[in-house]
């Protein structure tokens, strides 16, 4: 009889040490779910990381103030004019204007000097672009006209190349409304050279 009574004691230890194992295996190991969990809340930060759009940094130039761009161009913006016709600064007896024929709108010239620092001729509209911005929010586009014979004419960009070492004088042309001329509120222009956003605050 005391045989039987240690055999039956010792099957009842073992099955409570192994419940006991089993408990504390639980306790210890974390649940698939918790770490599948982790591994998508990881995934989803990194994506968010991913999806943040880069801000682009926009630098700032003033009227009068040289931009050297090594071995691209040197750029200075020198005026700012409004008007219903853009004429040349030096006009011939015959010479090309243009004239806003739109009712209620005036031109925009933003008048910019580029001297090239290339080894070879680029077309003087590849140069800058321009765009206004006008109370923080209203945007317009521009054409380009370049000056020829000394500013006694305009020509087409497209066309005219500005060699090394030399300067043209690029005229980039908006048509807005008349009361952009008029109120006061905030108004810029835009540049984009070779790939860097400027802004030369108006006003």
């Amino acid at each position: 009889m005391k045989r039987l009574g240690l055999l039956l004691l010792v099957p009842i230890l073992l099955v409570a040490c192994g419940q006991s194992d089993k408990n504390s295996n639980s306790d210890n190991n974390p649940k698939e779910s918790d770490v599948n969990g982790a591994e998508e809340e990881v995934k989803s930060s990194e994506n968010n990381e991913e999806n943040e759009p880069e801000v682009e940094e926009v630098l700032t130039l003033t009227k009068g103030n040289v931009l050297i761009v090594d071995n691209y161009a040197e750029i200075t913006i020198n005026n700012n004019v409004f008007g219903k016709q853009i004429s040349p600064p030096n006009p011939s007896s015959m010479y090309t204007y243009y004239q806003n024929e739109e009712e209620g709108e005036v031109y925009l010239d933003t008048i910019i000097s580029v001297k090239s620092l290339l080894i070879t001729g680029q077309s003087s509209d590849g140069f800058v672009e321009v765009k206004i911005i006008y109370d923080g929010k209203y945007e317009y586009t521009t054409f380009s006209t370049i000056e020829d014979r000394g500013g006694a004419d305009f020509t087409f960009t497209n066309i005219t190349s500005i060699e090394p070492l030399k300067t043209g004088t690029l005229h980039f042309i908006a048509s807005v409304p008349e009361q952009v001329e008029k109120d006061g509120k905030p108004l810029k222009a835009i540049l984009t050279v070779k790939g860097k956003v400027y802004e030369q605050i108006i006003r």
